[in-house]
């Protein structure tokens, strides 16, 4: 008697252990970081980027101002542009309507790169003999019979492409923003049939696009953050996206039983479905509110550590 007793002591706690474990509901969620390298974070020292591209019409060149284009304008608080080509510059001068690309003021940065590149394919070929057989499935025995062999020729081509970029991100005095670096990609695989070079371009200009603007820029890391069980309703329209819906509920039942309603679990499903709408503030106000009706919850306060690294962040103080 006394040993089940001993044996259901020890083993309901991890039947419980096990279907909470269990239970947990996570779903993915994307927020800002900062930099890899927060000493360069050049959010917190430019409000205007002018990328400048030497070789203006040169398709090498604009792939890559596309591709850091694209990594820079994600960020809120950040203007980019480009700059003129030869062409417009003199079309612009001729006509006498020169348009400046900063029209107001600010501090502006200039990021200059040069690119250079290398490619080749090797063809290769393959030998193999394969025996030749006539079937006759009607036949109810010796269905098939070798009537001679073949040779059969295959080809194969290995594509290597290296691209070499050196950036520099220097202020409009000419002093450096941050240090020059430079960068040395590439992309090789066997196939049957060689990506178009354009392909192989972008896919390679983008790679080092989102290296170097990781070490320099704050930006979206995706990770999956847990769910507390509060009301079930809610924490469903959550994981399928119905953020907005999920906060009106929530607002709805807390206002009508507080009582009852107004748990930590609830106060923090409502900043979780804040922070899914990038409302920031929103979302650390019912997080600090959860927290202190939870204090010990580590999830509840993984989450005022995210926000407040995130909201830094989205206000350059970083």
């Amino acid at each position: 008697m006394k040993q089940n007793f001993l044996n259901n002591k020890i083993i309901f706690p991890l039947i419980m252990l096990m279907y909470f474990t269990g239970c947990t509901t996570k779903v993915a969620m994307r927020t800002w970081v900062p930099p890899q390298n927060t000493g360069q974070n050049i959010a917190a020292k430019a409000d205007y980027l002018i990328i400048v591209n030497s070789h203006k019409g040169e398709l090498l060149y604009d792939i890559m101002e596309d591709a850091l284009r694209e990594r820079f304008t994600e960020l809120p608080f950040l203007t980019v542009e480009g700059s003129f080509s030869p062409v417009e510059l003199s079309g612009q001068l001729k006509d006498f309507n020169l348009r400046p690309r900063i029209e107001m003021q600010g501090r502006v940065a200039f990021l200059r790169y040069e690119v250079k590149e290398n490619s080749e394919v090797l063809r290769s070929q393959s030998v193999r003999l394969v025996t030749l057989r006539r079937c006759n499935y009607l036949l109810e025995k010796n269905q098939c019979a070798v009537i001679g062999t073949a040779t059969l020729r295959e080809g194969l081509q290995k594509v290597n492409y290296v691209q070499s970029v050196s950036l520099s991100l220097k202020d409009a005095d000419g002093n450096q923003i941050v240090p020059d670096q430079s960068f040395e990609r590439g992309y090789s695989k066997s196939m049957k049939m060689v990506p178009d070079e354009i392909v192989l371009r972008k896919k390679v200009s983008n790679l080092i696009a989102r290296e170097y603007t990781k070490q320099i820029l704050p930006y979206r890391e995706s990770f999956d953050i847990v769910l507390l069980n509060g009301d079930s309703i809610a924490l469903e329209m959550i994981e399928k996206g119905a953020y907005s819906l999920a906060f009106k509920r929530l607002e709805k039942l807390i206002t009508r039983d507080a009582g009852t309603e107004k748990t930590a679990e609830n106060l923090y499903l409502q900043g979780v479905s804040l922070e899914f709408q990038s409302d920031l503030t929103g979302a650390s106000s019912f997080y600090n509110e959860a927290l202190l009706l939870d204090l010990g919850n580590e999830t509840i306060l993984e989450a005022v550590n995210r926000i407040k690294k995130a909201a830094l962040v989205s206000k350059k103080s970083v």
